[in-house]
């Protein structure tokens, strides 16, 4: 069986993850299976989100890790919305990607947008804390190495859409995920 397709959005809060992730689905002619962060993280008890955030989000995270080999295993196209920051309380989101994503076909696209779109964003959604998307954007992105970019405020979410669905990945996945591989095993 083939493995299924993952589209790996990384990006702030109110960067727009989420409406390309709908716009994509809408567009493309094979069905692609959402995996969130945000979903993942709603699932755990509120009381140890409370208590110990960062150690429960990383269960979270892991979980969901795992959940997108699985689902590719399967055969089954998903798309992932993800903030991989570049911090220590993170415990290597992007190295537990890279290592369990590494031979499969991943498309890493950087969702761009600028702070006073974000801000704006944020204070007009009315569900994120107010200045999330500041203390991401100063967090994100460090390692430089993605497939694709795209920003969902120069462009419509349907502009942003198109472009990813027009990336053709090699046939040998010679992709982000194995020049960040590879960058690891330099730093080691």
């Amino acid at each position: 069986m083939n493995k299924g397709l993952i589209i790996f959005l990384n990006g702030t809060s109110s960067s727009g993850k989420t409406s390309l992730t709908k716009k994509l689905q809408e567009l493309s002619g094979e069905p692609y299976f959402h995996l969130s962060i945000d979903v993942y993280e709603n699932m755990a008890p509120e009381k140890h989100l409370e208590n110990n955030y960062w150690d429960t989000l990383r269960k979270c995270a892991s979980a969901m890790h795992n959940s997108i080999r699985t689902f590719s295993d399967a055969g089954l196209n998903v798309i992932v919305d993800h903030v991989i920051l570049d911090i220590p309380e993170e415990n290597g989101w992007l190295e537990d990607c890279v290592k369990i994503l590494l031979d499969y076909p991943v498309v890493f696209v950087r969702v761009n947008c600028p702070l006073h779109e974000l801000e704006r964003r944020e204070r007009d959604r009315g569900d994120r804390d107010i200045g999330q998307a500041k203390w991401q954007l100063e967090r994100i992105h460090g390692h430089g190495i993605y497939d694709l970019e795209v920003n969902t405020f120069d462009n419509t979410i349907q502009e942003c859409a198109e472009q990813i669905l027009q990336f053709k990945l090699p046939a040998n996945y010679s992709n982000a995920f194995s020049r960040l591989n590879e960058k690891t095993k330099e730093m080691i």
